[in-house]
Formats: structure tokens, sequence, C-alpha cells
């Protein structure tokens, strides 16, 4: 250390400045600065510290999404959530920080496809799940629902015959036909509705399906779903989706549950 730290008159020195003495050579504003720049600079090591420490817990919970188990994957998910923020908050500053982690591990040949596909498929799950009431908020409600056409599916005939019955039942439906899937998820997010209807011909519209239900969770997350037309015929493979509650062909089974949805949750 050098030798200017041991002079007593140097220390004398700095001890009358710091009270405002040495006959106002250095006045309060010079003390104001000094103190300023000390919470400053302890201020940007906090950040950079804090920083350090986001980036090393998003790249342990991105390793445990991928090749933890399903316990770990959760557990790091839960360390990084907080219940006293909100869902933009969560996707803002964890999983997107994780999902970029993600296809970083995956585009430098960290993980494999099958690994970052395990990753992705958690984070939907957790989300979907994360904190979806038990109850439907209060709607206070005229019966509402949204009815969609999975982008691409040519099968309007069906939809459309379910919309007129509903709306003859007293429902308030909003009937989306022909819409790409940003179009139907720019709704998704200006929507207030909670109950959402989505239709298709064929198992061929499983793909675009799936990411319906995706964005409809990110969207609204409280969101119920129903899935119906001739895809439904094979139940299995779309209740497999998360976010999807129930899957039926037929009408009146179809009206029953929306039905159910405001009697169990009256307004």
């Amino acid at each position: 250390m050098s030798a200017e730290y041991d002079d007593p008159n140097a220390i004398s020195a700095i001890a009358e400045t710091l009270a405002g003495g040495r006959q106002g050579l250095v006045n309060r504003e010079h003390v104001t600065e000094l103190a300023a720049e000390v919470l400053r600079q302890v201020a940007r090591r906090a950040v950079d510290l804090r920083r350090a420490k986001d980036q090393l817990a998003v790249l342990s919970t991105a390793i445990a999404l991928t090749q933890g188990s399903a316990e770990e994957a959760t557990a790091a998910l839960e360390s990084l959530d907080d219940p006293l923020n909100g869902l933009d908050w969560f996707l803002a500053e964890r999983l997107g920080p994780i999902a970029k982690e993600i296809g970083v591990l995956w585009n430098t040949d960290k993980i494999s496809f099958l690994e970052a596909t395990v990753g992705a498929s958690r984070i939907y799950s957790y989300l979907r799940y994360r904190r979806r009431p038990p109850l439907m908020p209060d709607r206070s409600v005229r019966k509402s629902a949204t009815f969609a056409l999975v982008p691409g599916d040519m099968h309007t005939l069906g939809i459309s015959a379910a919309t007129d019955v509903f709306r003859a039942r007293g429902w308030d439906i909003t009937l989306l036909i022909g819409q790409s899937h940003d179009e139907l998820n720019a709704h998704f997010e200006a929507s207030e509705d909670l109950l959402f209807g989505f239709s298709a011909g064929s198992d061929h519209s499983l793909a675009a399906l799936g990411r319906l239900v995706v964005a409809l969770t990110v969207a609204r997350p409280a969101a119920h779903v129903l899935v119906s037309g001739q895809i439904a015929a094979e139940p299995g493979a779309i209740l497999a989706l998360p976010g999807v509650d129930f899957c039926e062909t037929d009408m009146e089974a179809a009206c029953r549950w929306f039905e159910a949805q405001v009697l169990a949750y009256p307004g």
C-alpha cells in the first residue's frame, strides 16, 4: 500500500475536508459529489453482481429444463418465480432469458433437439398452470365465448352451425374464420373472453391447433378451451396438448360443457 495512506498530515487533511474545514477549500458540494459517486459505484457493482447471479440462475434453469428430471425442472422455475409479480414480468424477466439460453445451448450443440423440445414443453406446462385460478374469475356475465377455425382449415360448416346454435341459446359468440395464427393471437390478447372453442376437420391441423393453444395460454392463462370438429374424433391426441380442457364432436355435448362452465362459476 502506498505510503501516502500512512501520512498523518494527509489523513488529517481528508478528515478536515469531509468536516468542511480548512477555511472552506472544499465546500459541501464537493462532499455531496463524493458521496454520490460512492453510491453510484456501489449501486453499479450491486447491479453487476445481481446480473451475474441472474445469468447463472438462468443457465442452471435452462439445463434443468432440458436435462434434469421433471421435479428438478419445476423446482428450478419455482426458485426464479415471484408470486408478487405478474405474468408479464415472469415472461420478460425469467422465461424469456431462459428460452434464449436454451436456444444458445441448442445452437452450440450442447443439448440435442429432443432436449430442447423437452425444455420448451416444460416451460409451456409451467406457464399454463403457473397461477391459473382454481375458479374462473367473477365474470358477472352474459354468456360469452370465442369460436375460431384453426388456421389453414377449410371445414367451416360445423363451426358456423355451432355458432348459430349457441347464439340462439343466448350466447354472445365471436366467430373467427379464415384468420392467420398472428391475427388470432392478436384477438386473444385483446379479448376478455375466458371460454374458447377451436374447430378443425382432421388431424392434419393438429400442429396448427397446438400452436394456437400455446398462443392462447400465453395471452390468457385463465382461458378454458374446447376442441371440436372431426379432429376431435381422436381425443387422445387432442387431450395430450397441455391447455385443452375438453374435446367433443357432438354439438349437444359441447353446449352442455360450455353451459357447465358458466353455471359452475356464476357471476
